[in-house]
This record gives C-alpha cells, sequence and structure tokens, in this order.
C-alpha cells in the first residue's frame, strides 16, 4: 500500500512545518508541489511525475491540502491531531478521487470554493 502523503499548495513554509510535525501521528508525508507543477494534474502531481509545460502564472490565492492515499480512519486520526494543534485552520482540504485526480490545482481549487460558498449559504 502506498504510504499515505499530503500534497500543500499555497501554503506557507511555517505551516507546512508544523503540518510535517502533525502527520508523523500517521506516518504520512508532506510535499510541497513547486509553482512549476501546477500544471500538472493533482494525480500526477501525487506521484511525482516530471513536469513537461511548468506552470508560470499566479499561485493559488489561498492554502489547499490534498490528503493522498490515506487507509480508513488514519485521516480522521491526522484532522484530529490539526485541530487539536491548531494547525491548517481556514485552509482548504480535499481526499484524492478519481473525479479530481485530473484536475489542476486550479480547477480543484475553484471547485472547493464552490462547495464552500454552497455549504455557508446554507447556514
Amino acid at each position: 500500500m502506498e504510504k499515505p502523503s499530503i500534497l500543500c499548495y499555497g501554503i506557507d513554509e511555517r505551516e507546512v512545518s508544523r503540518l510535517e510535525k502533525a502527520a508523523k501521528c500517521v506516518g504520512a508525508s508532506v510535499r510541497k508541489p513547486l509553482p512549476a507543477e501546477y500544471s500538472l494534474p493533482i494525480a500526477a502531481a501525487a506521484a511525482n511525475l516530471p513536469v513537461r509545460r511548468p506552470y508560470e502564472g499566479p499561485l493559488l490565492p489561498e492554502g489547499m491540502l490534498v490528503f493522498v492515499s490515506f487507509p480508513e480512519g488514519t485521516l480522521d486520526l491526522l484532522l484530529s491531531e490539526l485541530k487539536k494543534n491548531g494547525i491548517g485552520i481556514g485552509i482548504l482540504k480535499a481526499i484524492l478521487t478519481p473525479y479530481n485526480a485530473v484536475m489542476t490545482p486550479f480547477a480543484l481549487y475553484e471547485e472547493l470554493c464552490r462547495e464552500r460558498k454552497a455549504f455557508l449559504q446554507r447556514k
């Protein structure tokens, strides 16, 4: 089975460092994709595939975490640890799925923003 990992888009190094410490509790690795990797689909970035057409545009306007290959129950443990330590508050979060695996970071970001807006309108 693949080791769980977290892709950190648009997150500063301090927060990535805090996230790395928390991720150790579940044996997950943390990786901040390079700006050039923003042209890759999420699954390609998760697999650490090479970049063919580097991205040279703006970065995401806010942070986004993508959880990859987490066994059942493990993500709940990690999210609990993050909440307990005040890590990742207000950062968009997604689990890698067959649906979003082919999306670029920007497409996933836009989808998460739509979902957040719909959620906040229901409150």
